[in-house]
């Protein structure tokens, strides 16, 4: 039995959330706060995305971090990208953001930043395909909204594991990858 395929052009779909365009915000660490994406959506942005969240903030329920979580529906849809390294601390920060009102969760493995790789979180998840795997298949299981993840190329140059990660990735149901070279 073949496969037909629609391709359109206009619309992107994640899982099941059909954005009206591919005009896509990333999140940008003290910039994507509401008042920004309310402005970026304002401007024909299909998604907007909080920036980067800490997953063990959120789920201690530090009240900063759950302020990074604060939506209005003017900026629906709006994806909340969380960081972590523990797959039980992301899929309960996932389900507290999923609650809150966010469309879309979005794991990080793409930041390079040492305050972030040191914890074992962000481009550091690239080298682990198997701390990897229990972690998007816990937030995978934990949430009802669509999954993406933001990956490099590689830890480094000569690490260069994309597709190996993405197959990972995709196994464990995420709905989308965003690859950050």
């Amino acid at each position: 039995m073949s496969s037909v395929f629609v391709y359109n052009i206009h619309m992107l779909r994640i899982g099941t959330l059909q954005l009206r365009n591919w005009l896509v915000m990333a999140p940008m660490s003290g910039k994507t706060n509401l008042p920004f994406r309310l402005i970026a959506k304002e401007m024909g942005a299909g998604l907007v995305s909080t920036e980067m969240i800490s997953a063990a903030g959120l789920s201690r329920g530090q009240a900063k971090t759950y302020s990074y979580v604060a939506t209005h529906p003017d900026e629906r849809p709006v994806a909340a990208q969380l960081f972590g390294s523990e797959a039980d601390v992301m899929a309960t920060s996932a389900r507290i953001a999923a609650e809150k009102g966010i469309d879309v969760i979005d794991i990080n493995m793409g930041c390079p930043a040492k305050k972030v790789v040191k914890t074992g979180s962000g481009a550091a998840l690239m080298r682990d395909p198997q701390k990897t795997a229990k972690i998007i298949t816990a937030v995978r299981r934990s949430i009802p909204v669509p999954l993406t993840v933001k990956i490099r190329a590689g830890w480094s140059p000569q690490e260069a594991n994309a597709l190996e990660i993405a197959r990972v990735i995709e196994g464990c149901g995420a709905d989308g990858i965003c690859i950050h070279p």
